[in-house]
């Protein structure tokens, strides 16, 4: 369903240009019957100097799912051409629209629907539909923005059509603009970081703020410790290393015994291949002074010398097998990996020689962590039982929720450490990308069973002015109301709010700070219209 707010030059006598709003999601900006705020210009006192072209007279900004649309267009007359001033934000990214065609639609009045259409304008994210009604009576105006990627229809209510253009000039009210509203306009917005939030009532739980720490579960780390002494030797071409992912059971080394003095496990293997190459490459030889024989080529007693080196190749061979399995074979011991998981310490290195007990490798499992959180004294009698926690790092405005990581309460112990004077609150959660590193220090909010129904916004929508927290509320697409704010409680990125908004309205959840600025005057945020 669509939101809508409208800020529109009318007075009371308007009320035939303005017969519906149609949706019971408007907001009321000025606090009327019908959620439309006034000015005089819709808030664009330099409108000539810059070329905005804005349309002027009437001011709506609505929301589909995937848009907003922030629109200007002079009341309607027989045979005017009204210039729309539509402008268009996608509410994915909060970047202005350059592709599309936009299609104003005037319907219902019991006469045949008129259809106006234009592409994008020279300004990205402006559109510039002329609408030249036939007609005078009311209409619904409908505006859609079609392109490949998705369609934002924004039904704009309904609007009389005047008889003559002097009628619709005459509509205008003569007031002075709200000197209270802060102008920052779509072409501000879309150059800088900027995105807004609709405020939403929900229910939260009070959470007791605490340092944690980032580990892993018992279960979930493995130290590997030699079982025998020897010498270490790789399996296969590799050797694990810091990161590597190992599953359970995988071979990761082999111990080979020591047999005294300079003989070891290693260097009968490597005595055993060298007597197989030996014995290969004479067995080879015979046979090629065969086939020579065979041609004619070489007298019977190459044939002989060839045969006799064989022989001696292979009784090396059989000699240095039967030496290497006599010693251990060439299995030795080998260390495999109990859990799945990936290396965190390797203490060892190929050829290297380990004792018994000794650590080889560490390897963790870190697709579950714990969090444990270290409650002060002071606060455990409003601790309760604890229904969740989220956490926060250090010079991060990242929040986790454990509970959209699949977390559980481990423990909450009532035992006060007499060192630190806390008492540790234990979850565990899930680290499906796994990023969260653990021995990662954080801030925790340890969920209480307290629970407030309030008004929510973004932690990120608070600009602290002087001491005041303060949020910028839209009354339209590009101009902001300053209210402070009543803070009732933090809960992770989100803060309910005991007084100051109200659900349903529009607050700046990213590039707020800029909005002050302007605040404090064109030059501090770079007012002005860029074209």
């Amino acid at each position: 369903m669509n939101t809508r707010l409208k800020y529109i030059v009318s007075s009371l006598a308007l009320s035939l240009m303005l017969t519906a709003c149609g949706n019971s999601t408007h907001q009321h900006a000025e606090g009327d019957d019908h959620g439309h705020a006034h000015d005089a210009d819709g808030g664009h006192a330099e409108e000539d100097d810059h070329g905005h072209g804005h349309g002027g007279g009437v001011v709506v900004t609505d929301f589909s799912e995937t848009a907003e649309l922030f629109v200007e267009f002079p009341p309607l007359a027989v045979g005017r051409e009204s210039e729309f001033a539509a402008h268009f934000t996608r509410l994915d990214t909060f970047a202005a629209v350059d592709v599309g065609e936009v299609i104003v639609r005037l319907t219902g009045g019991g006469l045949a629907d008129e259809v106006f259409r234009i592409g994008p304008s020279d300004t990205a994210g402006i559109f510039r539909p002329v609408a030249k009604p036939a007609s005078a009576t009311v209409r619904r105006v409908i505006v859609e923005l079609v392109t490949d990627d998705f369609t934002s229809r924004h039904d704009l209510g309904e609007y009389q059509v005047f008889r003559t253009e002097a009628e619709a000039d005459a509509s205008l009210p003569e007031e002075d603009e709200d000197a209270s509203l802060i102008p920052f306009l779509k072409e501000q917005q879309w150059k800088v970081d900027f995105a807004t939030a609709q405020v939403s009532e929900q229910t939260l739980s009070q959470s007791i703020r605490a340092p944690g720490l980032i580990s892993v579960p018992p279960n979930s780390e493995a130290r590997i410790a030699a079982s025998a002494d020897g010498q270490i030797a790789p399996i296969g071409s590799g050797f694990p290393d810091l990161g590597d992912t190992v599953t359970r059971g995988q071979s990761l080394i082999r111990i080979t015994p020591r047999l005294g003095g300079d003989l070891d496990i290693a260097s009968l293997v490597a005595e055993q291949r060298s007597a197989q190459a030996a014995f290969e490459a004479a067995r080879t030889e015979r046979e090629r002074v065969e086939g020579l024989l065979a041609a004619g080529a070489v007298p019977q007693r190459r044939v002989d010398e060839a045969l006799t080196a064989e022989r001696q190749a292979e009784a090396r061979l059989n000699a240095a097998q039967s030496r290497a399995t006599s010693a251990g074979g060439t299995s030795g011991v080998v260390i495999r990996s109990p859990i799945d998981g990936h290396i965190t310490e390797v203490s060892v290195s190929p050829g290297g020689f380990t004792s018994s007990g000794d650590t080889l490798f560490r390897v963790t499992d870190d697709t579950r962590l714990r969090l444990t959180a270290r409650v002060a004294e002071a606060d455990t009698a409003e601790l309760g039982s604890p229904t969740g926690a989220w956490f926060r790092f250090a010079g991060s405005d990242r929040v986790y929720d454990l509970s959209e990581l699949n977390g559980r309460l481990v423990s909450a112990q009532s035992s006060i450490d007499q060192v630190t004077r806390t008492a540790p609150v234990v979850f565990e959660f899930d680290n499906p990308e796994g990023t969260i590193r653990p021995g990662s220090a954080v801030t925790v909010g340890v969920q209480t069973s307290q629970m407030y129904t309030l008004p929510v916004i973004p932690a990120s929508a608070i600009v602290d002015d002087a001491g005041q927290e303060v949020v910028f509320v839209m009354a339209d697409g590009e101009n902001w109301e300053r209210r402070v704010i009543r803070v009732a409680l933090r809960e992770g990125d989100q803060v309910a709010v005991a007084s100051g908004v109200e659900p349903g309205e529009y607050v700046v959840s990213r590039g707020a700070y800029l909005v002050f600025l302007a605040a404090s005057g064109p030059a501090e945020a770079g007012h002005g219209h860029a074209h």
